[in-house]
């Protein structure tokens, strides 16, 4: 039971994800969403170009200096982003571009440290140009997924009992981010992948989602469904599983 957002009673967590094909589940990154907003003065391009701070300058300046960092950047670490905005007319200076960005890493760790140098080049856009610097943060960052080996050879034999073959996991596949990477520093949490026939398509692309319709797609919710209930059967009749949750929600009180 969840009280107030805290997870007071819960003693484990499991959700199972689409996928083109089994899995034990993929190493989350950490996770960070920036929003990024250059302010500077409006002019004439032609007329008066000195009168004007230029905005697009500076949104210009932040990827190049991103892209020197690239070579130092800690291992596994991530930085990717889109402009959102990047003025108004071709003969105006732009006064204000915006920008949405991400930063990832292996851990909650090294994502402040990637925090720190990005903040730092999105910084030196606005020393350059003269423009002024906003950056938001956008919702709640995400932990790494720490997934549970207990649990997940439990999920394993589930999904083996139902006729899937699920690999075992291997730690140097990594898949996006999630906020189950914070429910798992909390609770012990398994996140494995129900495959199906997604004809070669991509997890989150169109083509993965027109296959979402399919005899196979429905067939692997069912199967992913039993598979976490039985998982769940499993923890609960096993004593020294049993004893191992109840360790550690009392831990946590």
């Amino acid at each position: 039971m969840l009280r107030g957002g805290a997870f007071d009673d819960v003693t484990a967590a499991m959700m199972v994800h689409a996928a083109p094909s089994d899995a034990m589940g993929m190493h989350s990154l950490a996770l960070s969403s920036w929003r990024i907003a250059y302010t500077g003065r409006a002019a004439h391009a032609a007329a008066l170009p000195h009168r004007g701070i230029n905005a697009a300058d500076a949104m210009m300046i932040a990827p190049v200096a991103i892209g020197a960092y690239r070579q130092q950047m800690v291992p596994g670490g991530f930085v990717h982003g889109i402009v959102t905005s990047g003025g108004e007319a071709s003969n105006v200076i732009p006064g204000r571009t915006t920008a949405d960005y991400d930063c990832r890493a292996e851990t909650l760790g090294e994502l402040r440290e990637l925090q720190e140098r990005i903040r730092a080049c999105f910084e030196a856009g606005a020393l350059a140009t003269g423009a002024e610097l906003a950056l938001e943060t956008i919702g709640n960052d995400y932990a790494d997924l720490v997934q549970d080996l207990e649990m997940s050879r439990l999920y394993g034999a589930a999904a083996t009992a139902l006729g899937r073959t699920v690999p075992p996991r291997d730690p140097a596949v990594r898949g996006g981010s999630t906020d189950m990477g914070n429910v798992s520093h909390v609770v012990p949490a398994i996140h494995p992948m129900i495959g199906y026939d997604c004809g070669g398509a991509l997890m989150h692309h169109p083509g993965f989602t027109r296959r979402g319709i399919t005899a196979g797609a429905d067939r692997a919710v069912l199967d992913g469904g039993l598979a976490l209930a039985w998982t769940a059967l499993a923890l609960a009749v096993d004593e020294g599983h049993r004893a191992r949750l109840l360790r550690r929600l009392a831990d946590r009180k």
